[in-house]
């Protein structure tokens, strides 16, 4: 874009958005028109806020605001973001302008990273971002990647498993940390099972946007849990609450992601409130669907999805407090 102007640089980044929602929707309506029970798949190769990198901030809100999409997006169009880092970061060996024979690597080692980092930001605040670093070798690295994929659609991995690892903690001070700290809401109700799995609600809030998510938990004969994710619309939500257990607690909680050491943290301020508040909750209207009822206890949760095999770094103690890791406790 050296040599375009800011109207071109629009034009460029308009036409591409454009152009990938197009073939995104159209795969998609493939696949919705499969017979029953067939299962498929769309794997796109970039995303949609990739495209924001490349240009700055006004003419990418041209650019969503011509195609009628927003910044939350990206949220609901995508059930799970793979992030795979840059060999430029943690393979530098394998990073090389030399031995560049397609013509793809354009960048230095250095501005790759700092590309990577910015892509990697704009993706931070989705409900399913997994971060891939260079931590392992490049067959390992693909393992990772499907093993990721596996657990966004809920299927068991053939190897290389990724898990959900929770750890409670005492104090979380994000701010002033230098993170790039995401901050949404998210409400919890579990519902009545007739299969014997566990099936709850999400209503994930961030900006005035509402996502509304089914979840089902699976365990696989060795026993790893998996949660299926369906993003629903708001009269899906409101026909399945119908089937709110009592016995169970509404939980709501503020989620606070970032990336560190090329995995993505949460930290999850959990409150728990009577079932019967949720009804309440859901019939507010919008600008007061973000306040926060009075807490009945608190808990400070710490995830992060991590593999078996490499040593976890932790977030800097005087940020994150931990006590304790409670993986696979319910």
């Amino acid at each position: 874009f050296t040599k375009c102007n800011s109207e071109q640089v629009y034009e460029v980044q308009n036409r591409i958005l454009k152009i990938m929602c197009t073939i995104e929707d159209s795969y998609t309506a493939i696949c919705e028109a499969a017979n029953p029970g067939e299962k498929c798949l769309v794997v796109c190769d970039r995303g949609i806020m990739d495209a924001s990198v490349y240009c700055d901030k006004p003419t990418w809100e041209r650019c969503l605001a011509f195609n009628g999409l927003t910044h939350d997006s990206s949220d609901s169009r995508y059930d799970g973001v793979i992030h795979l880092v840059t060999a430029a970061d943690g393979a530098e060996d394998f990073y090389s302008l030399e031995t560049n024979a397609e013509g793809v690597r354009t960048e230095s080692a250095e501005a790759a990273r700092e590309l990577d980092m910015k892509t990697r930001a704009v993706w931070e605040g989705h409900p399913s971002l997994n971060i891939i670093d260079n931590s392992t070798d490049f067959a390992s690295k693909v393992k990772r990647v499907v093993a990721a994929v596996c657990g966004i659609v809920g299927e068991v991995p053939p190897s290389k498993h990724l898990k959900r690892r929770k750890f409670l903690a005492r104090s979380f001070n994000l701010r002033g940390s230098g993170f790039n700290v995401q901050t949404v809401n998210c409400e919890y109700a579990y519902l009545i099972s007739s299969d014997g799995k566990q099936h709850r609600l999400r209503r994930r809030i961030a900006d005035g946007s509402i996502l509304y998510t089914h979840i089902r938990r699976m365990v696989d004969q060795d026993g790893h849990v998996m949660d299926i994710k369906n993003n629903i619309t708001r009269r899906e939500y409101l026909e399945l609450l119908c089937h709110q257990d009592p016995n169970r607690m509404l939980i709501r909680l503020v989620r606070q992601t970032f990336a560190y050491q090329n995995r993505q943290f949460a930290c999850n301020t959990i409150v728990g409130l009577p079932p019967q508040n949720l009804a309440h909750l859901s019939s507010l209207p919008l600008q007061e669907d973000t306040k926060s009822p009075k807490d009945l206890n608190t808990l400070l949760i710490l995830t992060v999805q991590a593999d078996d095999d490499n040593e976890l770094v932790m977030p800097p103690s005087g940020v994150v407090g931990v006590e304790k890791e409670v993986t696979g406790l319910e």
